[in-house]
């Protein structure tokens, strides 16, 4: 049985374009599984008690048996559009719920493929409360940081130095409303806000010790592969406390090469989290430390190969090819 690549993900990850281009290029077989296609374009087949699974493209007229798939690049996936026009709001929560659970039981016959990362371990890693005290277990300096929604404890945190702190969202961020839909970026934590503290109660964040930076540095890893960005975020005012403010186009970025103890500690950690992917975030202090900030399990990595011509996109390839955990 010829074994197959499965590449889940949506129409628009150009992400995941990249890594389609060489899967062409070195005529490797695979299957790209555009989630919002199922199920009006797709049909899954799950039979439990006959040990039969498989996905069914209609427009493409294949069908691929999951015994034929090696290995697995989740990249993001999406729920379909516009189901039904005549279900109500609360029929059609329900229609997407089913469907996401059915996503999930679908990945679980996959658990024993090599996965470019599996979906579990990235929502775990994804916790900024787990993944910083991780990243402190396995040596790396991190700022001063609280998780709080009590304001006279983040009164007290923020007392007890003359330095400035900035709060981010514990998650990502993202404010997926259909009509204003926004990002909450990292900000400095101003007196104003320190006054309004109180709002916390009924939101919990997390508030470091803001680092003075000489840059920031984006680390890419990729099993045992390090890919390191310099940003020289400190040049402009507006992405000095966030880079990723910016739309990146007037920043400048270098490749850089991190001392050889730093690199192994962002392995390190990748592996601890269960991921053979991720995108770090460290900042490069005035005192030429590293300081790590966060770890993305499924971050952009395209902007950097293109603008650095770094072989991301091979190396993430070369594992898939290999299907087994390095």
């Amino acid at each position: 049985m010829v074994k197959k690549i499965l590449l889940i993900t949506n129409k628009e990850d150009v992400t995941t374009d990249c890594i389609v281009n060489i899967l062409n290029k070195e005529d490797i077989k695979y299957y790209r599984f555009n989630t919002e296609d199922y199920p009006l374009k797709i049909n899954l087949n799950l039979d439990i008690g006959q040990n039969i699974f498989k996905i069914t493209d209609l427009n493409k007229k294949i069908e691929i048996n999951l015994e034929e798939i090696s290995s697995v690049y989740f990249r993001r996936p999406k729920l379909p559009e516009d189901l039904s026009s005549h279900s109500t709001a609360g029929e059609k929560r329900f229609l997407l719920s089913e469907i996401a659970f059915t996503y999930e039981g679908f990945y679980k016959l996959l658990v024993n493929r090599l996965w470019i990362n599996s979906i579990f371990p990235i929502r775990e890693a994804e916790n900024k409360i787990y993944q910083l005290n991780i990243a402190k277990i396995i040596g790396f300096k991190i700022p001063s940081s609280i998780i709080t929604n009590d304001k006279n404890y983040a009164e007290n945190f923020i007392k007890s130095s003359n330095k400035e702190y900035i709060v981010k969202p514990i998650r990502d961020g993202l404010i997926d409303d259909p009509h204003k839909p926004k990002i909450i970026f990292t900000s400095l934590l101003t007196k104003k806000q320190i006054n309004s503290l109180k709002r916390i109660k009924i939101c919990p964040v997390l508030i470091q010790e803001k680092i003075e930076k000489r840059a920031d540095i984006r680390v890419t890893v990729v099993g045992n592969k390090v890919f390191t960005t310099l940003i020289e975020s400190q040049k402009y005012e507006e992405t000095k406390i966030d880079w990723r403010k910016n739309n990146k186009s007037c920043l400048e970025y270098r490749r850089y090469k991190l001392p050889n103890h730093i690199e192994r500690k962002c392995v390190a950690l990748t592996k601890k989290l269960n991921l053979v992917f991720s995108a770090i975030d460290l900042i490069l202090d005035n005192n030429g430390d590293f300081i790590f900030l966060e770890i993305n399990p499924n971050g952009q990595w395209a902007w950097i190969e293109k603008r650095l011509n770094y072989d991301i996109s091979y190396a993430i390839v070369d594992i898939l090819k290999k299907g087994k955990k390095i």
